[in-house]
């Protein structure tokens, strides 16, 4: 900078980025890198099935919450693996060309 040389740089918000993460395009790019077999169905294992619905002030009857619904994105909160998952999902974003 004291050399009158310009300076950039870019920030990127990521606020609640783990909850975009798309199971099925994270499982492809897994398998691309090589992990498949048990390995790759505990991985699908722990990512499907979750369940989720939204409750009105903590009641969960018919009339102060939504139906059940499958998740197909987002990470388990607090997991060791989401930010690993995370990068794996993200790693090309660089290569990636625009339409």
């Amino acid at each position: 900078m004291n050399k009158n040389k310009m300076v950039g740089f870019i920030f990127c918000d990521l606020h609640k980025a783990f909850d975009f993460v798309n199971h099925k395009i994270l499982l492809e790019k897994l398998e691309f890198y090589g992990v498949e077999g048990k390995f790759r169905t505990v991985i699908e294992s722990y990512l499907t099935g979750t369940h989720q619905r939204v409750a009105l002030n903590n009641i969960t009857n018919n009339d102060n919450s939504s139906k059940w619904e499958l998740l197909k994105c987002g990470m388990p909160q607090g997991s060791i693996l989401g930010p690993l998952f995370f990068l794996v999902y993200i790693n090309d974003l660089p290569t990636i060309k625009h339409r």
